[in-house]
């Protein structure tokens, strides 16, 4: 019995007169590497196929006159709240009718990975009206359980949960695109591929003179004046970057080579012989014991994101933990102390 699980293109479906539907699906060399084998095998065999968009499609309300979005967002240290135009504030503080606005709806998508680690970093808005644990239901679905399995608990059918976690993922999606642009400009990326990416070294932010978040605009950069939040680019008609999905999935996570001027290999070699642990790298008022995790993952053949769901973790969580634990463990082989 054979199993492969890639991520491909579906370019192609065509319904044939005898009710058989040809799907066409295109998939790198690279996604199937040390796959190629197996695929072949199954040429002929019945298989069991699960299809899951990489992007969450959406619609932003736009001001037909303004050509800007109706719905704008801040960010406060990883918080996203949404901001009422002065206009309407105004017109609500002196109990004035809202004025009437022309809108129309503006195409828009987000990788599926940012929307799900939004979610699973606990900030993700909730609705009344969709009552469920959806950060729950993200980690099991990155656990690898399935959207039936979930179903089954609840009593509902597969196509049920299914609609209801696409529609959630619909909502929180432009507080997702202002919280991963935020991510950015603070120096970490969140990670733009379905398996856990490699964790990175937490960068600065990008600030002004006076701490500002400075934000380039089409007609120059503009600073927001309370200094204490973020406006995401794509709100004031600046394009908004894709950014850098933080690497490749082979590279290991949280490098400090650069930093801390230590050899990657050296490093990992005294931290699996040494093992320290440093108290002030804790989660849930425990030490994280990196390095029975980082054994872990290499005995076990292990996702850095399964490590991370193993530990009550998301993976943005672990991501700065690791990269805060490795700094430490670099300062500690080159004799300046840390705890053991």
């Amino acid at each position: 019995m054979g199993y492969l699980d890639f991520k491909g293109l579906v370019k192609k479906v065509d319904l044939k007169a005898d009710g058989d539907v040809n799907i066409l699906l295109v998939v790198s060399g690279e996604e199937l590497r040390g796959k190629i084998e197996w695929l072949h095998e199954m040429i002929g065999d019945k298989v069991t196929a699960s299809l899951d968009s990489a992007v969450v499609n959406y619609n932003i309300e736009i001001n037909a006159r303004t050509e800007k979005p109706i719905k704008t967002y801040r960010v406060d240290n990883g918080v996203v709240s949404e901001v009422k135009p002065e206009g309407e504030q105004l017109a609500m503080d002196l109990g004035l009718p809202a004025e009437k606005i022309e809108i129309k709806q503006q195409p828009a998508e987000i990788e599926l990975a940012i929307i799900e680690e939004f979610i699973q970093s606990g900030l993700a808005p909730t609705f009344e009206d969709l009552d469920y644990d959806f950060v729950a239901f993200s980690l099991r679905l990155a656990g690898g359980e399935t959207y039936m399995k979930i179903a089954s608990e609840l009593g509902i059918s597969s196509g049920k949960i299914v609609e209801k976690i696409d529609e959630y993922r619909k909502r929180v999606a432009p507080s997702a695109a202002a919280w991963h642009e935020w991510m950015q400009s603070q120096g970490v990326a969140p990670s733009a591929a379905a398996e856990a990416a490699p964790v990175t070294e937490d960068g600065g932010s990008a600030e002004g003179e006076d701490g500002d978040i400075v934000i380039e605009e089409a007609d120059g950069p503009v600073q927001d004046g309370e200094g204490d939040g973020f406006v995401p680019e794509w709100e004031s008609g600046a394009d908004q970057g894709t950014g850098d999905p933080s690497g490749e999935p082979g590279q290991d996570p949280a490098d400090p080579t650069d930093a801390e001027e230590v050899d990657k290999d050296e490093l990992d070699a005294f931290i699996l012989k040494e093992r320290p642990i440093f108290p002030e790298i804790e989660h849930q008022g425990q030490p994280i014991p990196f390095p029975d995790l980082i054994e872990k993952r290499a005995k076990e053949d292990k996702t850095w994101l399964e490590i991370a769901v193993s530990q009550g973790m998301t993976k943005g969580q672990f991501q700065g933990k690791f990269s805060a634990y490795k700094k430490l463990a670099a300062k500690k082989m080159k004799g300046g102390g840390g705890a053991a």
